[in-house]
């Protein structure tokens, strides 16, 4: 069988020509477009070709003469059923790639309207955050507003305060016109011809105008009508700009949305480094700054190379001398000194310290004893005003207590110093504010219980006025007198040393220090001016002006004993010759007698109208200080009795 079939494919081949034709015949009955694949017309389509027809069928006829025909016809179905499946898979694959595409092009399609949904969400969101910030800051224009409207309110009273007083004042001043009669007669006398000519200059003025009324009206209109046309032509070019940009913007959906995420990004850029500014500058001021109450103070600072150091305790004898320019009361004096050396042994033994009550009249040294209480036991010192509390109202309580957790953070120990203390400790009552009565709940809480950190010292003219339960919390309480005659003569040698004596020197005070930086120097010859003061040569003024100096200033504070020396160094430069006469001494002591007579008689409630009682005895003063002058030595005796 297998040789009967190899000889059939001999003979095939044998007829190649008669196969080719019948394949071609078959392939134009099976599939009727190849006849049409090989020739086409003008316009490209394929044309019919009847020679594959012609072969086919003589192929036919050779192979029905041959005995093998039948074979090759099997064999040729067999080839075009191959040949159909085959292209069947093609067409299968070729469906499935395009089902696959249109998977990932549904795929990407859903892709896209998820972005497309997550865009539209953020922003929505952001527009929802603009909004809320919008409303934000309307609420705070608002609360603003209401500020504004209080403080308005506030104003109001204080102006009516102010009219009243005005009215007062105004009174007291009609009272003293009517005393001076003749020199107003005269003012006004000069007044009426000052009037009259006024009048005929303006009778002249109006007249001209009057003339040129015509001429000026017509410059003005045609003014007029030049600066409306220009004003249109400029509002006109701006609107069309304006018009323009907004249609732009809105018609462009880009823009708009750049223009909303730009505008939302700003804000958000701006409102956070608005709070990190905030919480970074809160941590520096409260670690490093010093707090808004506190005015003054001598505790470490980085800009302050003088605060690096560490100040020892000391002993005794140094304390003694530490207190030897300050010039008190003997038993004063000495309470001072002793309670400077408690406060060093007491900080360092690491024990609590003692909270202090100064009071007394204004400039009788309480802040300066202070101080140097702080300085010779080694502590730091802080000095804040009561006045400073009153105005803060509800966040008085919130400062006072920055105040004392810096106190504590002191690592020397801190002598906060309290000046003018009745302003917001006074006695509790129903007229009392909200924020006053809440500082002083915060200074009590604060100083209930004694501090190994810190220890306060309260000074106040008005010790009756503070509260009983501030009054409660001082372990001492030390009263400042003014002056006696002995004590107002050695702070005149003192004030007269350091603001006279040593002026034009380094030492020198009162603004008569001589510069010893390079800085200084080249300033002050850029400026035109000396570097320093001229030295004050002091001729006369011995030590018995001094004591009737002294004498005559009966009641004066230290505070103002130093501004009678201020007064006179100024009257000294003030001069032809930087030289101190008797002379000058004499004229600016009896002004200070007659300044610090008229302040006793404010007091008293007169207003410096009229002759006074504080006239009568300063005439009496004075003519005690131009009597003979009595030896020293004679004075100081009972000077030291006393």
């Amino acid at each position: 069988r297998d040789s009967t079939a190899a000889m059939a494919l001999r003979r095939l081949a044998a007829h190649k020509h008669a196969l080719a034709g019948l394949a071609g015949l078959g392939l134009g009955v099976v599939a009727p477009s190849v006849a049409f694949a090989e020739k086409k017309d003008d316009a490209g389509r394929p044309l019919f070709d009847p020679e594959a027809l012609e072969r086919g069928a003589a192929a036919l006829r050779e192979i029905n003469k041959s005995p093998y025909a039948k074979q090759v016809i099997d064999l040729t179905k067999t080839q075009e059923v191959t040949k159909q499946q085959e292209s069947k898979e093609r067409e299968a694959q070729a469906h499935a790639q395009a089902a696959l595409l249109n998977k990932e092009r549904e795929q990407v399609r859903m892709q896209e309207e998820r972005a497309l949904e997550e865009q539209r969400a953020q922003v929505a969101a952001r527009m929802k955050q603009y909004e809320d910030e919008l409303a934000r800051k309307r609420l705070m224009h608002e609360h603003e507003l209401q500020r504004q409207r209080n403080a308005e309110l506030v104003k109001l009273q204080e102006e009516a305060s102010a009219k009243q007083e005005a009215e007062r004042l105004r009174i007291e001043q009609q009272i003293q016109a009517e005393r001076k009669a003749s020199e107003a007669y005269a003012a006004e006398l000069q007044k009426q011809i000052a009037r009259e000519q006024a009048l005929a200059e303006a009778e002249g003025r109006i007249k001209e105008a009057r003339d040129n009324e015509d001429v000026n009206r017509r410059a003005a209109l045609l003014k007029y009508q030049e600066e409306a046309r220009k004003a249109l032509e400029a509002i006109n070019a701006v609107m069309a700009h304006l018009g323009t940009a907004a249609v732009d913007l809105l018609t462009d959906r880009t823009k708009l949305l750049t223009a909303v995420g730009g505008f939302s990004a700003l804000f958000l850029g701006v409102y956070a480094s608005r709070e990190t500014a905030r919480v970074v500058g809160g941590a520096v001021e409260r670690w490093l700054g010093t707090p808004r109450l506190v005015r003054e103070t001598s505790r470490f600072s980085v800009w302050k190379p003088k605060t690096w150091g560490v100040t020892p305790a000391k002993d005794k004898d140094q304390i003694k001398r530490d207190f030897s320019d300050i010039i008190l009361p003997e038993g004063l004096h000495n309470n001072v000194r002793m309670l400077a050396a408690a406060s060093a042994n007491t900080k360092r033994h690491g024990a609590p310290f003692r909270h202090m009550l100064f009071y007394g009249p204004p400039g009788t040294g309480k802040t300066m004893a202070a101080k140097r209480l702080a300085r010779t036991s080694g502590l730091d010192y802080a000095i804040m005003s009561g006045g400073d509390v009153a105005p803060l109202g509800g966040k008085a309580v919130t400062q006072l207590h920055q105040t004392f957790d810096w106190a504590e953070r002191s690592r020397r120990g801190l002598l906060l110093f309290i000046d003018e203390a009745d302003a917001f400790l006074g006695r509790r009552s129903d007229e009392m504010s909200e924020g006053l009565r809440g500082a002083l709940n915060a200074l009590l809480f604060r100083t209930g219980d004694q501090s190994r950190d810190f220890m306060v010292v309260i000074a106040t003219n008005r010790p009756g006025d503070l509260d009983d339960a501030v009054l409660d919390r001082m372990d001492e309480a030390l009263e400042f007198g003014l002056p006696r005659a002995d004590e107002r003569k050695k702070m005149l040698e003192l004030y007269l040393d350091k603001y006279i004596a040593k002026a034009g020197t380094e030492e020198g005070e009162a603004g008569a220090g001589a510069s010893t930086s390079v800085s200084d120097k080249v300033q002050a010859a850029l400026r035109g001016r000396k570097a320093s003061a001229e030295k004050i040569e002091v001729r006369g003024v011995d030590d018995a002006r001094l004591w009737d100096a002294a004498r005559a200033m009966e009641g004066f504070s230290g505070r103002e004993i130093a501004k009678f020396m201020a007064a006179v160094q100024a009257a000294v430069y003030g001069s032809h010759e930087p030289v101190l006469t008797p002379e000058i001494w004499g004229s600016v002591l009896q002004r200070k007698l007659f300044e610090h007579q008229e302040r006793a008689a404010f007091k008293l409630g007169h207003h410096g109208t009229g002759e006074s009682t504080s006239t009568r005895m300063l005439e009496q003063q004075l003519k005690a200080a131009i009597k003979p002058k009595a030896a020293p030595e004679a004075a100081k005796p009972d000077a030291n009795k006393k």
